[in-house]
């Protein structure tokens, strides 16, 4: 007999990444990364910034992991993500993730599980 968790991984795929993004100082870096988290596809946002990292005046620089599901192309998911962070809904606000100034992800660091 089929086993359920063996259907689940071959329908849907799970990988991790690493990415860094530059926030405004004005919102909080927890409800940001919430934000993030109600992005479609995303399933765990975790902040891993060194905690001897510097931090600008206007700027807080934060490195994270960003677990996610595929069904195909993660890379081309990966895209998608990035746009829904950065593109602006102009009718609703200047960012579609408000305080997220700039946001990259490490394309060595993806991985499927």
């Amino acid at each position: 007999m089929i086993k359920l968790k063996n259907i689940l991984n071959e329908v849907l795929n799970t990988y991790i990444v690493q990415a860094y993004m530059l926030t405004d100082t004005e919102y909080n870096i927890t409800d940001v990364l919430d934000q993030i988290r109600a992005i479609r596809k995303v399933t765990i946002v975790r902040n891993i910034t060194p905690p001897e990292y510097v931090q600008k005046a206007n700027f807080e620089y934060t490195l994270v992991t960003i677990k996610f599901i595929s069904r195909g192309n993660p890379k081309e998911d990966l895209e998608k993500l990035k746009q829904d962070v950065l593109t602006s809904d102009r009718s609703m606000n200047d960012l579609r993730v408000p305080g997220v100034k700039s946001f990259k992800y490490k394309p060595e660091t993806l991985k499927r599980l």
